[in-house]
């Protein structure tokens, strides 16, 4: 889409962008309907159920705080919960082809064609994924999934973090020490007021090559001459999010297959808020990280939360190997008592 905005007739663009928005409204609308429809007698037996349940008067009045806080309360007790967490501190990470991200690569000399085409690349190795998934489902099973998938991801990761102080990097650990009017010792050349990178992805309208920023009004910006560290970053990524949707996959169906059906629907919703505050959380980041010389400390910190995510994982799959024991354990003992009993 930020490329058909580089067109010179901006008319059409919004054309196309329009006609495919329409296109995925009524996509979205067909795909619901046929959900609703084939999922129709569990959403009659859900409303049965409610009907007859009476609720005091103040849960009436206080519905929606009530409602989140069950479905908290319902969330964090539940055994799927350390694993719903591991796939949330996921989504808190610039090691995405996101507004933030995409802005830093275009101010370090990327044109926007070029930023489009690793955003394609990044898309393909995540539909990649989805597909290898199943076929590891058949011969492994979910938490193997999820841990070498994490291993996979982790490398990545830290195939990014490395790009900071690979040649080309603007990475300047102590940029936030120095007094504004210095200039950072670099390989780069910068203003003595570097561009905020929230700055240019809000007041551009569209990704712009670096030669249509002399006919602007912004600062001046980095151009990095050696891009070997925004390449190796770059491959980082793209290549990261295969393990990235195996990972996300592999949650969703822990959560599909380890929680009632009664209880799936708030787990789930708690679990996808959950998400999505935490996906939020990297531009809070970026409010006060938002110059190209302190995007290192967004990566480094996208890797912590990945890791604290990691943590969150290992954690359910060693208590989700302690249930199984004691699950065998106590089947075997029944066997037995059974075969006593018979005797």
């Amino acid at each position: 889409m930020a490329q058909l905005m580089t067109l010179p007739r901006k008319d059409i663009a919004a054309f196309v962008i329009g006609l495919w928005s329409c296109l995925s409204l009524f996509a979205e609308y067909r795909a619901t309907r046929r959900t609703c429809l084939l999922a129709g007698d569990v959403m009659l037996k859900s409303t049965k159920t409610k009907a007859h349940k009476k609720k005091p008067l103040l849960r009436k009045l206080c519905k929606s705080c009530f409602a989140i806080y069950e479905g908290w309360r319902i969330f964090g007790k539940s055994r799927v919960c350390t694993a719903g967490l591991a796939v949330a501190f996921l989504e808190a990470t610039v090691l995405i082809f996101s507004g933030v991200t995409n802005s830093y690569a275009v101010q370090q000399g990327f044109s926007s064609t070029t930023v489009a085409l690793l955003a394609g690349g990044d898309a393909l190795t995540g539909i990649l994924g989805t597909f290898v998934f199943p076929v590891l489902r058949r011969r492994l099973s979910l938490e193997r999934i999820g841990l070498t998938a994490m291993v996979f991801h982790f490398l990545c990761g830290s195939v990014c973090v490395s790009s900071n102080w690979l040649p080309g990097s603007p990475f300047d650990p102590w940029f936030l020490l120095r007094p504004s009017g210095s200039n950072p010792s670099s390989t780069l050349q910068f203003s003595t007021t570097p561009a905020s990178i929230l700055d240019f992805a809000v007041n551009s309208s569209t990704f712009r090559t670096s030669e249509s920023f002399a006919s602007t009004n912004f600062p001046p910006v980095a151009v990095a001459r050696d891009w070997t560290s925004l390449i190796v970053f770059s491959a980082g990524l793209t290549v990261g999010r295969f393990a990235f949707w195996m990972i996300d996959l592999t949650g969703s169906q822990i959560l599909l297959e380890s929680v009632r059906e009664e209880q799936r629907g708030t787990i789930c919703a708690v679990h996808y808020a959950l998400k999505k505050l935490l996906n939020r959380s990297k531009y809070v980041m970026a409010l006060g990280l938002a110059w190209p010389q302190t995007f290192g400390f967004l990566i480094i910190a996208s890797q912590l939360f990945s890791l604290v995510g990691y943590a969150f994982f290992v954690v359910y799959c060693r208590k989700n190997y302690a249930l199984k024991r004691q699950s065998i354990f106590r089947s075997s003992i029944s066997k037995l008592n059974q075969k006593g009993v018979d005797q």
